[in-house]
């Protein structure tokens, strides 16, 4: 019997109301091949079904369905498709750009009918809230991104091999020694021939890290203000407010387990815990007592759910933990999802 699509689960989902089992299928639908022409059936029958009444400001998409139309038929000059088609697209996008997986026109189109793109654009890859995906770039880089990660590239990859970065990723670069492979971030870039190392550039957080695993990495401060090269086994901290970084010993293959469904802890500050926790879950953690950073904390998460690991959490720590009500913005949003930490009584 042949696997359908829940159209139900992509109406929920549209409409933010979704577990994470629910995220895991979506995920699915659009990883795997044999769902992709469904998928499209599916979201085309759910963006005939949305109206927009006229009245009500806080559902009109119609400005958003605008831009991105014009995008995508910007691209068009240059990637020829069907007409069809194309309008599919279209629908898709505006049904999916924020909360899930987003590439823009340009690798749409690539992705999904093979053809070149001729003009040097630059291509994004967004990993949605509380997800992470794993791709390969056009050199035959293995990326894999964490949970909110923002990656854009250039369209000629090949020949000029730059990304930029907004999240946590992991790479595993193909060598190369005439084409160096360069990571931008908001306080730093790392360059490097060939090697596997994660990098940890959020824009609200105030530490950029680098962590090598394999090979070595050159990491420069913008318009050359430091630099620094890292070994195995060595992080590099760069501190944004100070303008200031470090380098320290770290066991990188508790660092960069995140890529594999696990979380490691040996023995670190409950602060640090609850900080790669929350990028993992994409939640933000509300510390009350300050008691609660320094204490030292050892697990292991094999992708548990949220609760799960409060749970235990507030089994083997001396805190206790509430998960605040999320409440919709003017826009129609989710605000984040915030728990506040404290000292247990």
């Amino acid at each position: 019997m042949k696997q359908q699509v829940d159209l139900p689960l992509v109406r929920r989902y549209s409409g933010g109301k979704y577990s994470f089992g629910d995220l895991k299928k979506i995920a699915k639908y659009f990883n795997c091949i044999r769902f992709r022409k469904k998928m499209r059936n599916v979201i085309a029958i759910h963006w005939n079904e949305f109206s927009v009444d006229e009245d009500d400001q806080g559902k009109d998409l119609s400005a958003v369905f605008a831009g991105l139309k014009k995008k995508i038929q910007e691209g068009k000059k240059e990637v020829s498709l069907l007409e069809e088609a194309s309008a599919v697209y279209v629908k898709i996008a505006a049904i999916l750009l924020f909360p899930l997986l987003v590439y823009s026109g340009y690798m749409v189109f690539e992705k999904f009918y093979g053809q070149p793109v001729n003009n040097r654009q630059w291509i994004e890859v967004i990993s949605p809230g509380g997800g992470r995906i794993h791709f390969s770039l056009p050199d035959g880089t293995k990326v894999s991104m964490n949970s909110g990660t923002r990656l854009k590239y250039v369209s000629d990859f090949t020949a000029d091999r730059r990304v930029s970065l907004d999240g946590e990723a992991y790479f595993d670069v193909i060598h190369d020694s005439r084409l160096p492979f360069v990571v931008h971030t908001e306080a730093l870039n790392i360059q490097v021939l060939g090697t596997k190392f994660n990098v940890v550039a959020l824009s609200d957080e105030p530490t950029t890290e680098v962590v090598l695993e394999e090979g070595k990495v050159h990491v420069t401060g913008n318009h050359e203000s430091f630099f620094a090269d890292l070994k195995p086994n060595e992080g590099f901290y760069y501190n944004k407010k100070l303008h200031e970084g470090k380098i320290k010993r770290v066991d990188a293959s508790e660092l960069t387990a995140w890529k594999d469904g696990l979380l490691i802890f040996r023995s670190e500050p409950l602060v640090e815990v609850l900080t790669r926790i929350g990028r993992w879950y994409n939640v933000r953690f509300d510390i009350q007592d300050k008691e609660v950073e320094s204490f030292r904390y050892r697990a292991t998460f094999h992708d548990e759910p949220l609760e799960e690991v409060l749970r235990l959490i507030a089994l083997t720590a001396p805190v206790e933990y509430r998960i605040n009500e999320r409440k919709m913005n003017k826009n129609g949003i989710y605000d984040e999802k915030r728990i506040t930490i404290k000292l247990k009584k």
